[in-house]
């Protein structure tokens, strides 16, 4: 496994069977990878602080607000399927 691998799928694992073959192969990486070692003790610690600390309370519409802004800048930033046909146009109906 390479470095950008172990980035994309770490987050993704840190509640999986450690057990999987995937699991396994990211701390195989890690234990010999100093940055991606890095990068595991640095999240670990961000978990830790944000476990730790108490943020604001943030009313619920502006959560839902901020998500939704999220969503729009992943899609706007997502790269574009060109292999897909182009939508066509929809019929006004008479």
């Amino acid at each position: 496994m390479k470095c950008e691998g172990v980035y994309k799928y770490i987050c993704e694992n840190l509640d999986a069977n450690m057990k999987s073959a995937r699991c396994r192969a990211i701390k195989k990486h890690i234990d010999s990878c100093p940055d991606c070692s890095a990068y595991l003790d640095s999240l670990k610690k961000t978990i830790m602080l944000y476990k730790k600390e108490s943020g604001p309370s943030v009313p619920i519409h502006m959560h839902r607000q901020l998500f939704k802004m999220i969503d729009v800048a992943i899609a706007e930033t997502a790269p574009r399927d060109k292999t897909r046909a182009a939508h066509p146009k929809r019929r006004k109906a008479s």
